[in-house]
C-alpha cells in the first residue's frame, strides 16, 4: 500500500462488541431507507476515517479546480501575443498570492507542477478510499460470520444454508459496490459544490442556468431510480436461487445421474437464468432511456449554456472558455450522480438483506457464547433429568419428560425407530441444544449455561455424514485439535489406530492423502472412520457416535467395536444406533419411541425380553 490510514482499520471487530447496525428497511421499503440506513452504518462505523475522506476529495476537487484557474490569464494573451502575463486584471480566488506580472514559461511550469501533484494527490486519495470501502466491508463479513457461529445451533439449522452462503459472498460483494458508489456520488457532489462556487465567481448567471439543467434532469430521474430498486430484490431472490440451485445439483450429482435427473436440473437452472435475462433485458432497456433522456437534457444545457454566453451574457472569449472548461467537469459529474444512483438502488437490497440475516440470527444467539466457565470431568454419571424440548415452530416435542443416565467408562446406546429423538437427546448431552424443561446433570450438578463451552471441549462427536476438508487426511485429523494444543504425526496415527483406520498407513502418501471434495476421493467407511480418529485426537472425556457405523462393512464394524470396547474405562461412550453389534457391546441400552425413553435394558446383567424391540433387534 502506498497510503497508510491515519487510524487503525475496523477490520475485525473485538468479540465483545457487535457491530454498529442501522435499523433494516424491511423487504418492500424505498431505496430511501434502505439508502439512509446504509449511509447511518458507514458514519457510524467509520466516523473520523470518513471526515478524512471527505476532505481528501475537496482537497482533490480544489486542485483541479485551481489547475483549471490558471489557465485563465493564458488564455488572455490569445491574440494579444507576448511572453508575460498580466495578473493584475485577474481577480479569482486562490491567484492573489501570485504576482502582478508573470513569465509565460514559469506560469506553464506552475501548472504543470500542480497538475503532478494533483495526481500523485489522487493516488494517496484513491487508496485511503479503498483502505476505507474494504475495512466496511470486510467489518460487515466478519461480523455476519460471527453471528452465525454465535447463533442457537437449533435456529442455524433451520436456516437454509444456500442462505447463509450468499449473505456471506454475494451479498457482501455487493455491499462493496454500494459503499463505493456511496463515495463515488459524494466525491461527484462534492466536485459539483465547488465548481459551482468557482463558476459563481465568473459569471452567476451562466452557472445557475447550467446547474439549474443538471438539478432538473436528476429529479425527472427519479422514476428510473424506483426501478432501479425493484430490479435490485428480484436480483437478490434470483441470485440465491441460483446459488440454491447448483448446490442442490452438485450435492446430489451422484444421485441425479444414476437417475437420469440432469436435465431436470438442466430446466431448472435454464429457467432460473432466463428469467434473470428477461428481468436485466427490461431493466437495461428502461435505463438506457433514462440515460439517453438525462444526456439529452445536458447536451440541451449545454447548446443553451453556449448560445447565452455569446449572444446575451457577452462575456470575453476567455472566461468563455473557463467556463466551458468548468462545464465539461461538471456534465460528467451530474451524469456520475445519476449513473452511480441508479446502480446504487440496485445493490442497495443487499444491505437490507445482510441486516435482516443479522438481526434473526442475534435474536436467537447462543448464551453459552458469553462466557466459558471451566467445568470438571465427570467423575459418576451423566444425567439427562425429565428433559423437554421442541424445536421452534413444531407442534409436536422432539423430547418429552426424558430421563437417562451415562455411567462414566461404559459404553451407552439409544436405540429406536428414525425420528424418536435419539439425536435431539445426544444434542443436549453435547450442550448444543439446552432443556425447555428438566435437567442435564454432572455428577448430579447441573449443567449451567456458563459452562457450555467448558462442556464442549470435553466431548467427541462423530456425525452420521461426517463434514470433511478438501485437504490431507493429515488436515482434517488435525483440526480437532484444540487451540495451542500442538499435534504430531505419532499422535494421528495413534488416534487412526485406535478408530480401526489401519488402512491410512498402507496408503502411498500416507497421511498427506488428498480426501477431495467434502471427502470423496475415500470411501464412506474410510471417511467415517477418519471422522472417529478425528474426535478420538481431542482425548474427549464422551465421546458421542451418531450413526457412526452406518457406512461400515459388518467386518471394519466389528473391528471398530472391538476398539470402541477398548475404550471402556478411559471415557463415555454415547452411541447412537440401529446395529446389533454395539447394541451387545453395550453397558446399558435405552430405546426410544416419539420423545420419549420406552425401554432400558443393561445387556451384559441380562437379556432383553424377546418381543421387545431390544429383543427383536438382538435375534
Amino acid at each position: 500500500m502506498s497510503a497508510q490510514s491515519p487510524s487503525s482499520p475496523p477490520a475485525a471487530p473485538p468479540e465483545d462488541a457487535p457491530p454498529p447496525q442501522a435499523e433494516a428497511a424491511p423487504k418492500g421499503a424505498s431505496g430511501r431507507a434502505d439508502l439512509a440506513s446504509f449511509w447511518q452504518a458507514l458514519r457510524h462505523l467509520e466516523g473520523r476515517r470518513l471526515t478524512i475522506g471527505l476532505v481528501l476529495l475537496i482537497l482533490g476537487t480544489l486542485t483541479e479546480g485551481m489547475t483549471i484557474l490558471m489557465f485563465l490569464p493564458v488564455l488572455k494573451l490569445v491574440g494579444a501575443g507576448g511572453t508575460v502575463v498580466d495578473m493584475s486584471g485577474v481577480d479569482l480566488p486562490g491567484l492573489g498570492f501570485l504576482p502582478e506580472r508573470i513569465p509565460l514559461g514559469a506560469l506553464l511550469l506552475g501548472i504543470v507542477a500542480l497538475t503532478a501533484l494533483q495526481m500523485a494527490f489522487n493516488r494517496t486519495k484513491a487508496v485511503y478510499l479503498s483502505d476505507l470501502i474494504h475495512d466496511f466491508t470486510n467489518f460487515y463479513r466478519i461480523a455476519l460470520f460471527r453471528d452465525v457461529a454465535h447463533a442457537r445451533w437449533d435456529h442455524v439449522a433451520r436456516i437454509p444454508r444456500t442462505r447463509i452462503e450468499h449473505a456471506l459472498s454475494g451479498e457482501i460483494e455487493r455491499l462493496y459496490l454500494a459503499a463505493y458508489l456511496v463515495l463515488t456520488i459524494l466525491q461527484s457532489l462534492v466536485g459539483l459544490l465547488l465548481y459551482f462556487g468557482l463558476s459563481l465567481m465568473i459569471s452567476a448567471p451562466m452557472t445557475i442556468l447550467s446547474y439549474g439543467f443538471g438539478v432538473v434532469a436528476l429529479l425527472l430521474m427519479r422514476p428510473f431510480r424506483r426501478l432501479a430498486t425493484v430490479y435490485g430484490d428480484r436480483l437478490q431472490a434470483q441470485r440465491q436461487a441460483q446459488l440454491h440451485a447448483v448446490s442442490e445439483f452438485v450435492g446430489s450429482l451422484k444421485m441425479a445421474r444414476s437417475m437420469n435427473l440432469e436435465s431436470r436440473y438442466l430446466r431448472l437452472f435454464g429457467g432460473i437464468l432466463d428469467q434473470t435475462r428477461d428481468d436485466a433485458r427490461e431493466f437495461t432497456r428502461q435505463t438506457t432511456l433514462g440515460g439517453g433522456l438525462f444526456q439529452f437534457a445536458v447536451v440541451s444545457g449545454a447548446s443553451l449554456f453556449i448560445w447565452v454566453a455569446l449572444g446575451w451574457a457577452h462575456l470575453d472569449v476567455a472566461r468563455i472558455v473557463i467556463l466551458l472548461l468548468l462545464f465539461m467537469r461538471t456534465a460528467p459529474r451530474f451524469l456520475g450522480v445519476q449513473a452511480s444512483l441508479q446502480q446504487l438502488m440496485v445493490d442497495l437490497p443487499a444491505w437490507g438483506a445482510i441486516n435482516r440475516l443479522q438481526q434473526d440470527l442475534r435474536a436467537h444467539s447462543d448464551a453459552a457464547m458469553g462466557g466459558s466457565a471451566p467445568i470438571a470431568a465427570p467423575r459418576r454419571d451423566i444425567r439427562l433429568d425429565r428433559v423437554t424440548w421442541r424445536f421452534p415452530g413444531e407442534a409436536r416435542n422432539a423430547l418429552t419428560d426424558c430421563s437417562l443416565t451415562l455411567r462414566v467408562g461404559e459404553m451407552t446406546v439409544l436405540a429406536g425407530p428414525s425420528g424418536a429423538g435419539k439425536s435431539t437427546a445426544a444434542d443436549i448431552i453435547l450442550g448444543l441444544l439446552q432443556p425447555e424443561q428438566g435437567r442435564v446433570l454432572i455428577d448430579g450438578a447441573v449443567l449451567a449455561t456458563e459452562q457450555l463451552r467448558g462442556w464442549r471441549d470435553r466431548t467427541g462427536y462423530v456425525a452420521q455424514e461426517p463434514f470433511m476438508l478438501n485437504d490431507t487426511i493429515r488436515a482434517n485429523i488435525a483440526i480437532a485439535a484444540a487451540a495451542g494444543d500442538a499435534v504430531d504425526d505419532g499422535r494421528i496415527l495413534a488416534a487412526l489406530d485406535l478408530a480401526s483406520a489401519g488402512f491410512v498407513r498402507a496408503l502411498p502418501q500416507g497421511l498427506d492423502t488428498e480426501m477431495g471434495d467434502r471427502g470423496t476421493l475415500l470411501s464412506g467407511g474410510e471417511r467415517q472412520r477418519i471422522a472417529i480418529a478425528r474426535a478420538l485426537l481431542r482425548r474427549p472425556d464422551v465421546l458421542i457416535l451418531d450413526e457412526a457405523t452406518s457406512a461400515l462393512d459388518w467386518e471394519n464394524e466389528e473391528a471398530l467395536v472391538k476398539a470402541i470396547e477398548g475404550l471402556r474405562g478411559q471415557m463415555t461412550i454415547l452411541a447412537i444406533t440401529h446395529r446389533p453389534a454395539l447394541i451387545r457391546a453395550a453397558d446399558a441400552v435405552y430405546v426410544m419411541d416419539e420423545g420419549r425413553i420406552v425401554e432400558a435394558s443393561r445387556p451384559r446383567e441380562g437379556a432383553a425380553l424377546p418381543e421387545s424391540y431390544l429383543g427383536r433387534m438382538t435375534r
